[in-house]
């Protein structure tokens, strides 16, 4: 029992503020050089898979981590208030964790286009769910804002509506002409009689074996059967997650605006700012992904600007750190002054 409680001590020392602030920072660097490193290839090359894959591990770890913070939260009696959002925030964040390894399968392993994935229904329930928990917060803490503030919010507002628009207005994906030089062209077909007959005189002159077709080798399938039933079933709805993408990227950003300038001079309000802030970082990496999906053909994932998704899921860890250590000091300190009373 003592090695157990030593463990726990041990285990909710490294979980403290400072400590995940150190590594989320460490962590948001590395990251940082690994995009500026590796993100840039030449126009008709693609992506190393083990560049995504290390990516896709960076996000992984990292919401798993801000997800069982945010559980934590949730689950400490230390948190006297929001401890429903934080839960939420938990869901969020798991939900956000499968939904982006569905993707990761879909475009690496089975080398599918990834715009509509079996990963999508997750990033519905994580737009849903973290939706709920920014605006149950701002009910439940009655954030009160000043003109100006208010002001702010709108001007934020109508630029995420413009960048919204002009995202549902692009046209699909632009395809390139394919150009044939008329020289070249005229050459091919000249010499085009003389390939045929010097064929065929080889293959009169030497015939090769033949395949049984019991033996006929034939190429392996990527994709297991159901894979493509679900790719199939889900290229329909392309249009519709897309659009619902960009109205829950608005409707984040105009709460996290709330959040923000509500808890801007609050002196415990750093971890709900670090939460606006990580917000933003995933308005800005999913407004990347949409503009590039919609109007870079043939894009694949791996852009420098989706380093973003990285930051803001430090973020959120972050945030979840600071509230319990803001948490575990004020219950520290309502206990010494009920013991000098």
């Amino acid at each position: 029992m003592t090695k157990f409680l030593q463990h726990d001590s041990i285990a909710q020392t490294w979980l403290k503020g400072e400590y995940v602030t150190y590594w989320g920072l460490t962590w948001s660097a590395i990251s940082l050089v690994l995009y500026l490193n590796f993100s840039i290839i030449a126009p008709n090359n693609a992506h190393a898979p083990w560049f995504i894959l290390t990516i896709t591990g960076f996000e992984e770890i990292g919401l798993l981590i801000a997800g069982c913070l945010c559980l934590r939260n949730w689950w400490s009696k230390c948190i006297p208030h929001n401890r429903t959002v934080w839960l939420l925030l938990a869901i969020a964040m798991f939900a956000f964790l499968i939904g982006n390894l569905w993707f990761c399968l879909w475009e690496v392993l089975w080398r599918l286009d990834p715009s509509a994935s079996a990963g999508d229904p997750f990033f519905v329930i994580f737009y849903l769910v973290l939706i709920a928990g920014i605006r149950l917060l701002i009910i439940d803490r009655d954030l009160q804002l000043t003109r100006q503030q208010w002001l702010s919010v709108l001007g934020i507002a109508a630029v995420g509506l413009i960048v919204s628009s002009s995202l549902t207005t692009f046209s699909a994906r632009a395809e390139l002409p394919l150009t044939v030089n008329p020289i070249v062209s005229l050459q091919v077909q000249s010499a085009a009689p003389q390939q045929i007959l010097s064929e065929r005189e080889a293959r009169s002159e030497i015939s090769p074996p033949t395949i049984p077709s019991q033996i006929a080798v034939k190429p392996k399938k990527l994709q297991p059967t159901w894979v493509l039933q679900i790719d199939r079933a889900m290229q329909p709805l392309i249009g519709t997650f897309n659009l619902f993408y960009i109205i829950g990227d608005l409707v984040l950003l105009i709460f996290a605006a709330i959040l923000y300038f509500g808890f801007q001079h609050n002196p415990l309000g750093l971890p709900w700012r670090l939460t606006a802030q990580a917000v933003l970082c995933f308005y800005i990496a999913d407004t990347w992904f949409a503009y590039a999906n919609n109007r870079v053909q043939g894009y694949q994932s791996g852009f420098i600007m989706e380093v973003f998704w990285i930051f803001g899921i430090v973020q959120f860890g972050i945030a979840a750190a600071l509230e319990f250590d803001n948490s575990i000091r004020a219950r520290r300190l309502a206990r010494r002054r009920t013991a000098i009373k």
